[in-house]
């Protein structure tokens, strides 16, 4: 025998009310649909088939990240020497890079380089003996040249810390390994004004093949708001074979504060844990065809746009995180043609939604599991044009517009599954879904108000009180086919 939740009477109440008040028992000839009640220990099985694969789909490899054998060689080199080939500084020529190193070097544009083996900062700075480049600062060294890290190179930064000087256009090309260690890097810029017309602050930029490893440290205010200098970024040139390895990307208990996009990354292996973004400009994270795992992490408050954001051939996982005070989102998945899931995270408190996707491939399955989002000024899950979803496990609270919200213009054959989810303290429905042929919905706990709220909106709404009536009342898992949806455009954000 099921026993009764403390709040299901009211919910079967609800059921009731809603058939009464709005007829929605009686659906017209457009809106004729298939309700099926599932087998439970077979709806199980499968989905714990679905979510063995999805599981599979989303691990990350381990990243070793061997240091070069053997004592670097330093020196400058002409930014466009034949010698080393001046791709890996062409995207940033309009940029303002080339202007603010006019600003500080009278000979044609040079980059101090690090070639041949490992080196670290403190010997760096004894090795060169220029504080033109390098010198002493605070409690680190000020770098004040663009630096490059070959690809059979790297850069030990551990025990202090690396000042980036914003006035002579420094920045750092990493090509091999560069590893911050209990360090600090941060832009410096004195009180001169800038020589380029556009605001310029120092970034790090690792092309395919490198390896990025930041290990207890703090970076404060990278980054300005042009293509591949909004940060900490990564990408694969032209130039580059598709044979070439893409970007590995390592961070723990790290601190990013002050900066346009704490982590672009592209073409990367990503996994970052357990550490913390504030002050952000734009995301905190912007992923894009990438494997990642972002686990335990903190995001609290970024500008204009959304905390993390996944799109592209990406597969990952974001677990156990805490999002909060984001402008458009607290978790952004946009144009996605890869495998994720959404777990066990903490979302809200922001001025816009707390999932927002858009565009999801219909190959591109999704996984939002056991979340709280609450206190969000829009929709808590908000989605466009999506195929297969599974919302499942989810507590949501506190937003005035609606808990879960899928809209396609276009329509999809699904499946979308919105089970076990907890949805309260929610100002317009429930659950809205339109454009979208198969739905399956059980074993949900809603807390709302019938005389001034419905439940299941969009295309559910035929079948509101049928639904309400086998899932509430007699506690089944229901299948929903629908021949006919109608279909909405695009919201005005897109």
């Amino acid at each position: 025998m099921h026993l009764r939740s403390p709040n299901q009477g009211f919910l079967i109440l609800l059921s009731v009310t809603f058939a009464l008040l709005f007829d929605t028992g009686v659906a017209t000839a457009r809106d004729v649909g298939s309700l099926e009640a599932l087998n439970e220990l077979e709806q199980q099985a499968q989905l714990s088939t679905q979510l063995l694969k999805l599981e599979q789909e989303t691990q990350i490899a381990e990243m070793p990240m061997p240091v070069p054998a053997g004592s670097a060689r330093v020196g400058l080199l002409t930014m466009y020497s034949a010698q080393q080939g001046s791709w890996p500084f062409e995207p940033f020529v309009h940029n303002g890079l080339f202007r603010a190193i006019a600003g500080y070097q009278s000979h044609h544009p040079r980059a101090l380089v690090i070639q041949g083996g490992s080196i670290t900062l403190q010997q760096l700075f004894t090795r060169l003996a220029d504080e033109k480049v390098i010198s002493r600062h605070k409690d680190g060294y000020l770098l004040r040249y663009p630096l490059m890290i070959a690809p059979d190179a790297a850069l030990l930064v551990q025990d202090t810390s690396l000042y980036l000087y914003g006035y002579s256009g420094t920045a750092l090309i990493n090509r091999g390994l560069l590893s911050l260690k209990n360090a600090h890097m941060e832009s410096f810029s004195g009180n001169l004004v800038q020589s380029t017309d556009r605001p310029y602050r120092p970034f790090l930029i690792n092309w395919a093949g490198s390896s990025l490893q930041i290990q207890s440290s703090e970076l404060v205010g990278l980054g300005y708001n042009e293509n591949l200098s909004r940060g900490v970024t990564s990408a694969r040139s032209s130039q580059q074979s598709a044979a070439v390895a893409p970007v590995h990307v390592l961070i723990s208990d790290s601190t990013f504060e002050d900066m346009s996009v704490g982590l672009e990354l592209n073409h990367a292996l990503v996994r970052v844990s357990d550490s913390r973004f504030s002050q952000m400009q734009q995301y905190a994270m912007d992923l894009s065809d990438s494997r990642v795992s972002l686990s335990r992490n903190r995001v609290d408050g970024v500008r204009n746009l959304s905390g993390i954001r996944l799109s592209g051939n990406t597969d990952g996982r974001i677990e156990g995180n805490q999002i909060l005070r984001a402008d458009k989102s607290a978790i952004e998945i946009t144009a996605l043609r890869g495998s994720v899931i959404v777990r066990n995270n903490q979302l809200g408190a922001g001025a816009g939604y707390g999932v927002l996707l858009r565009e999801l491939g219909a190959d591109a399955p999704l996984l939002i599991a056991d979340n709280f989002i609450g206190n969000t000024k829009l929709s808590a899950i908000d989605g466009a044009n999506v195929h297969q979803l599974s919302i499942t496990g989810n507590s949501i609270t506190g937003t005035p517009e609606y808990a879960i919200s899928l809209r396609n213009a276009v329509p999809a054959d699904g499946p979308v599954t919105v089970t076990g989810n907890h949805l309260w303290g929610v100002g317009k429905a429930m659950i809205r879904v339109q454009g979208i042929h198969y739905v399956v919905l059980g074993e949900n706990q809603y807390q709302g108000n019938p005389l001034l709220q419905n439940l299941l909106i969009g295309d559910l709404l035929p079948h509101q009180a049928s639904l309400l009536e086998m899932t509430l009342n007699r506690g089944q898992t229901v299948s929903l086919k629908m021949e006919h949806v109608t279909l909405l455009p695009l919201p005005a954000d897109g």
